[in-house]
């Protein structure tokens, strides 16, 4: 059984020796707070999918544990603020376009009031065309009418043609 471990011992066995020496063991205790601390760096190995997560859980040190944890919580931090934005964008559109909404039912409303006096105004015009063709009188002789009597001139002036 000694002889199939033999050639490990022989290996291990310097190493043993220099590990537990004087000047062995205070550089055992750094390398291992410094493994622990820093980790196995595995480099590229961590962007294999599966294997490669599972890998950097195993050897990552104290330092990528903590990064990991501040990438998370600044991760959430600017979806949190993507999520603000977008309901402030939202609601800036849905004001404008009520604003919009608002200014073409008024333009609408003025346009419908703007054809009942301008139906009001013809009816009024072809009234006092009616007047104008009647027949003239014979005791003042021809008489120049004006084109277009004041009552009519001023609903025109208000519709603003």
């Amino acid at each position: 059984m000694i002889a199939l471990l033999a050639p490990a011992l022989a290996v291990l066995g310097p190493i043993w020796t220099f590990a537990t020496s004087r000047f062995g063991l205070p550089l055992v205790v750094a390398g291992g707070v410094i493994l622990a601390y820093e980790g196995v760096p595995i480099g590229p190995l961590r962007y294999i999918p599966y294997a490669g997560p599972a890998l950097a859980s195993l050897v990552d040190g104290r330092v990528d544990r903590e990064y990991a944890a501040g990438q998370f919580a600044e991760r959430l931090v600017w979806q949190e603020q993507q999520r603000r934005a977008l309901a402030l964008m939202t609601a800036k559109a849905d004001m404008k376009q009520k604003e919009i909404d608002a200014a073409a039912q008024a333009y609408v409303d003025q346009q419908n009031t703007d054809a009942v006096r301008i139906a009001d105004l013809e009816q009024a015009i072809r009234d006092q065309k009616d007047e104008d063709l009647g027949p003239p009188d014979q005791k003042t002789g021809p008489v120049c009418r004006a084109g277009i009597p004041a009552r009519v001139s001023t609903q025109l002036d208000a519709v603003g043609r």
